[in-house]
Formats: C-alpha cells, structure tokens, sequence
C-alpha cells in the first residue's frame, strides 16, 4: 500500500474510534457528523453506513435506513447484525414475512446469537403463531447464560430488557400450561391439597413463585420442593434398604475390583462439551481423577456395565430406588484418585437424597455437605442431601471407591412421587414441542 493510502486508512480509523466514543458517551449528533465524514472517504464503510441505518430507523426515516444497510451488505454480506437490522426496518414498515425472512437469515449467520431470536419470536407473536413464537423464544432463552442479569442489567439496552421480559412471561406461561395439562391426572386421582408442595414446586420451577430455599447452601439445580426439612445429613436408617446394601459390600466390593483392574467401562464422570462454561470443572472435564462406572443412568440401566457386575445387579434390583422416568434411577460406582478433589457444587432436586455404600476409603478421605463434614466407614451407608452444596476430596496415596445410588427424601409422600413424575413429564413434553430447530 503507498503512504497516502496508508494515511487515508490511519485518518478513517482515527475518526471511527472517535465517532465511537462520542456514540458511547451519549453524543449521537457529533458521532452520525462523524460517520457521514467517513463515508465521503469510504463509502463502504460497514460501521458508519451499519450506526447511519439505526439512528434513520430510531427517527422514522425508513427508507434511508434501507438504503444505508443495503451498500452495508454490498460489503459485508456476512455480517449478521445487517441482517437483522435489515429485519427490524422491514418490521417497522410493516413487512412482517420479509422481516422474519431476514432474521432467519441473520440466525443461520450467527446461530449463538440471541436476539435475532428474540426478534423473531415477537414477530410470530404479532402474526399469531404462538407455537412457532415460543419456540424461538426458547431458543434465545437457552442462549442466554442468566436471563434475569438481562432484565435487570441498567446498562442493557431498553429494547433488549423487553424482549426479554416478553420471552419470560410467555415462556412462563407456556410451560405452565404443559405441566398443569400432565398434573392433572394426578390431581383427580389425590387431590389438590395433598399435591400442595408439588404444585409449588412447578411455580417455583417456571417462575412465578419465588424460591427461598430455607437453608443458605442449598440451590438444587432443577426443582425445589418446598417444605422439606432442610438437613444436609441423614441417619441411615433412613434408607429402608441400608442393611441389605450394607451386607452386599463384599459381593459389591469384589466386583468393583474386578472394574479397576481391567479399566473396562470406567469413564471420566465429568464430560462437559467443548464451548460450554467449565466453571468449576476445568481441572476435572475429561479427566479420570474421578471416575465412574454408571450401573444406571437417566432411569435406565447402561448396556454392559451391568453385566460386569451381575451380583450387585441382583442387589440392585431388591433396593426401593426413587424412580422417575428420564432421570432415576441412578446407581454408580465412584472412583477418586489420590490428591483429587471434588469442588463444591449443587446436586439437582432436593426429594431425592444420595446414598453412599463406602467400598474402598483410604485415611484423610471426606465430605462436606452444608457446613457439616464427615468421612466415609467401609460397608456403613452414608445418607445426604445432594441439594445441599457438597465437596469431597481424597488427600491420601490410594484410590477411594464407592457406590452411589439415589432414594426418594422420606419425607415425599407416594402421590407426591407420582405429581413430581408429572412435573417432569411436563418438562420433557415442553422442550419436545419446542426445543426443535428454530
């Protein structure tokens, strides 16, 4: 490049960061003075010609906006915030199908993007179908990391926090209906009173209830029962099933050294996919520090995995395990090498507790669940709610094992069991109907 064009370059640059700091200051006059300066030197200039389309739109002047986003394109066709903006002006013209075709364009640009959804969704909305709507609602709702932060972030754009609020309340409204619709049966055959807390459960889930949780470390993942005694740590006695387990440890035991040493079926027990927020996982994703071997897992039990262990199958099967289609049973042997450490995080519902059958516990082993910490003793279940924030480590020189299964709370009542079979149900039912392509 020669030196006067390499200057001219150096001058537009000077002035679009300018023009950007004007706009950012609130000074929209001095910042479209600026771009319009820009583009006499550059015409295609995709920044100015891209903050020219808005501010036209924001006034009204439709059709210079067109204008403007069109030569945008003509240099950057790739770029999907001309195309939704391009929507939004089709919008305002009233040109609903055109502004929706725009927008899916703008998707198939930038999947990850959230608000051409959100656009997308209030236009569907507007044409009357509510089904399609949702559905895109959904999608930028899942693409969000906390929806909330957007509605009540000052510095997030008016129009931003309303879409959002919009996707929140239909959403709301949407997944309530579903899960009422699959709760009914249950309501007839026991009664509303009797499903009180289930029915609170599904406003806390959907949000229309506030979740206050009666315990400071306590923040199940998926639902909260209220009115569930809030205790990190249970008797054994507790599970009905504790003496039979208990009496299978050996059996059990042998099994599972049969397990490490061929390493057949162990895997690592946290796989996170590339591109999600690791969080506090990142030393342990994809890592067998901590391993497991999944006897049972999402309610059904793992091809092959009983079979190597066919004896503690039998146990298995004489135990009264929470069951709840599409997520329990669950059953699994827990592997934790030397020097690892379980960081502290929350299970997923508190009407389940997690029982632990210690099979191999090397010394300086533990666990915290709440504020209370104890250690395992080989053969004596262990009994807690995984609802309650817990960690656990192994700071010895071996291996430290054990059987993980999961049991209803005690305090559930059987049609408790069968609404919160329900709620999930309904769950499920509302991401099949809407969690497909959008």
């Amino acid at each position: 490049m020669n030196q006067p064009a390499t200057e001219a370059a150096w001058q537009i640059q000077t002035l679009a960061d300018s023009a950007k700091q004007l706009a950012e200051r609130g000074e929209v006059r001095e910042a479209e003075d600026i771009y319009r300066r820009i583009l006499e030197a550059a015409p295609y200039h995709v920044r100015a010609l891209n903050f020219l389309a808005v501010q036209a739109m924001l006034r009204g002047e439709l059709e210079q906006s067109r204008v403007h986003l069109e030569q945008a394109l003509r240099a950057a066709p790739d770029r999907a915030i001309l195309h939704q903006n391009m929507a939004l002006v089709q919008k305002e013209r009233g040109e609903l199908e055109d502004a929706l075709l725009w927008l899916d364009r703008a998707i198939a640009l930038k999947p990850s993007h959230r608000t051409p959804h959100l656009h997308k969704a209030a236009i569907l909305m507007e044409l009357g179908r509510q089904d399609a709507a949702i559905s895109a609602y959904w999608h930028a709702w899942r693409r969000f990391p906390n929806p909330e932060s957007a509605i009540n972030d000052p510095a997030a754009p008016e129009g931003i926090r309303n879409l959002v609020l919009r996707a929140a309340e239909s959403l709301r409204l949407a997944q309530a209906q579903i899960i009422a619709q699959t709760l009914a049966p249950v309501h007839e055959a026991h009664g509303a009173e009797t499903l009180k807390r289930v029915d609170e459960m599904a406003e806390i889930y959907v949000g229309s209830r506030l979740y206050q949780p009666q315990h400071g470390l306590q923040r199940p993942g998926f639902l909260y029962m209220p009115g569930l005694p809030p205790r990190p740590f249970y008797e054994r006695e507790t599970f009905t099933g504790h003496k039979r387990l208990e009496a299978a440890t050996d059996i059990i035991r042998e099994e599972l050294q049969a397990v490490m040493a061929s390493g057949e079926g162990l895997m690592p027990y946290v796989q996170l996919p590339a591109g999600q927020d690791l969080q506090q996982w990142t030393e342990l994703n994809g890592s067998r520090q901590w391993s497991s071997l999944h006897l049972y897992k999402g309610g059904a039990p793992v091809p092959g995995n009983l079979e190597r262990c066919p004896r503690t199958a039998k146990v298995l099967e004489t135990l009264d395990l929470a069951v709840l289609p599409g997520h329990s049973p669950e059953a699994m042997f827990s592997i934790l090498q030397p020097g690892t450490h379980i960081p502290a995080h929350f299970g997923l519902a508190n009407f389940k507790l997690a029982v632990h059958l210690p099979l191999i516990v090397p010394a300086d082993c533990g666990i915290r669940v709440g504020h209370e910490t104890r250690s395992w003793k080989e053969g004596e279940c262990l009994v807690f709610d995984d609802s309650f924030q817990h960690e656990a480590w192994n700071r010895s020189g071996e291996a430290r094992a054990v059987l993980i299964l999961d049991v209803w709370n005690p305090d559930v009542t059987p049609a408790e069991r069968a609404g919160i079979a329900a709620v999930v149900e309904g769950i499920a039912a509302f991401e099949r109907k809407y969690g497909g392509a959008a």
